[in-house]
């Protein structure tokens, strides 16, 4: 099969019909319980903490609902569907946290390590019952709606949640990632975050083995193998580590963006040993 991004893959094998089924099988059990999850969190677990932590119940809330996502992760690992594999450490102050965005699986992966983050989300996941009241609960940040007003209020509300001690994570693309080793263009709102709030970015290479969940797959191509992803946390950049006339939030982004894909064609290569192992589209 032809490679994604121009170079040549390596296929890990796939399992039979049967093997399949019984992996969808699999993911459905994972999926309900995350789901459970969430619902257990947001109806119970992080109002509770809320209303009797004082000035620290948010930062419970968010505590509570990383102890939950490292317990599913190490469901998804049991059952064989995904496991991650991670390299670097987060920075431990707050900053602004960049990443590619090549599964739905990422953020999820993330705050396993971050135990205070929170994260842009799309204004549709309101709509969401399940997800709903979770993210009102953790303060996550709704994202853009393409008007320069909802610029200014994402960069206020990112800079309120830095200066109370959370990292922010944010997928600069917008949306998911066109390939394994191909992120799309960052926009410079996470960028503008970190220069008016005067913190780092840390940026974050996020490479999947195959590619699964990415855009346009569906949940059959996920089954038919054992997934891995790589998260790789790279040295932090400020604006005062750029050249001078670099020294703004598109020098930022573009110095994030060049870390990133350093990082991914290097676990690309790390991983198909000498030759990339790159998704199925």
């Amino acid at each position: 099969m032809p490679a994604s991004d121009g170079v040549p893959a390596v296929r890990r094998p796939e399992v039979s019909r049967l093997g399949v089924l019984w992996r969808m099988a699999l993911t459905a059990i994972g999926f309900a319980r995350f789901g459970a999850g969430v619902v257990w969190l947001s109806k119970w677990t992080m109002p509770r903490l809320i209303r009797d932590g004082g000035p620290h119940g948010h930062m419970d809330a968010l505590r509570a609902a990383h102890t939950k996502t490292v317990s599913y992760l190490a469901l998804l690992r049991r059952l064989d569907l995904v496991a991650v594999e991670t390299s670097g450490s987060p920075h431990a102050t707050p900053c602004v946290v960049v990443a590619n965005h090549p599964s739905l699986l990422d953020f999820i992966v993330m705050l396993a390590d971050l135990p205070t983050a929170v994260c842009l989300f799309k204004r549709k996941s309101l709509d969401n019952p399940v997800l709903a009241d979770f993210l009102r609960h953790a303060r996550y940040v709704e994202g853009m709606d393409g008007t320069a007003s909802a610029n200014r209020r994402i960069v206020a509300d990112c800079i309120e949640r830095l200066r109370a001690g959370n990292h922010v994570v944010i997928f600069p693309e917008g949306t998911r990632s066109p390939g394994a080793l191909t992120p799309g263009r960052f926009k410079t709102t996470a960028f503008h975050v970190a220069m008016k709030g005067d913190v780092a970015v840390q940026p974050v290479a996020i490479f999947c083995d195959p590619l699964f969940l990415g855009k346009h797959q569906g949940w059959v191509a996920f089954c038919r193998r054992r997934n891995v992803m790589h998260v790789r946390y790279l040295p932090v950049i400020t604006a005062a580590d750029l050249p001078a006339d670099k020294r703004n939030a598109s020098g930022l982004a573009d110095a994030a963006t060049a870390s990133i894909c350093a990082a991914l064609a290097e676990l690309a290569h790390a991983s198909g040993d000498a030759a990339t192992v790159t998704a199925e589209r």
